[in-house]
């Protein structure tokens, strides 16, 4: 069975793996952001149906990245609170 401190240093490993996905996520969210504002600009002109849906379907996978670095964030406290009480 590993030690206290052998479980710390597990936890911290975690957590930073879990942060640098974080800032993936975060990067993606980024781009997702770019191609959103490239198709808002080039839609203004049309209502073409394609250009519609391309629209609600980034906004939608920017919605669920948003939701994913909620709970990334939320695992991190949980994970550092843990590392705290040991």
């Amino acid at each position: 069975m590993p030690s206290v401190e052998e479980l710390k240093v597990y936890v911290a490993g975690a957590v930073d793996v879990v942060e640098r996905a974080g800032a993936a996520i975060r990067g993606v969210g980024d781009q997702l952001d770019e191609a959103l504002a490239q198709l808002r600009l080039t839609a203004a002109g049309t209502a073409h149906p394609s250009l519609l849906d391309a629209v609600a379907q980034l906004e939608q996978a920017k919605a669920r990245l948003d939701e994913a670095q909620t709970h990334v964030g939320g695992a991190v406290e949980a994970a550092n609170r843990y590392r705290a009480l040991i």
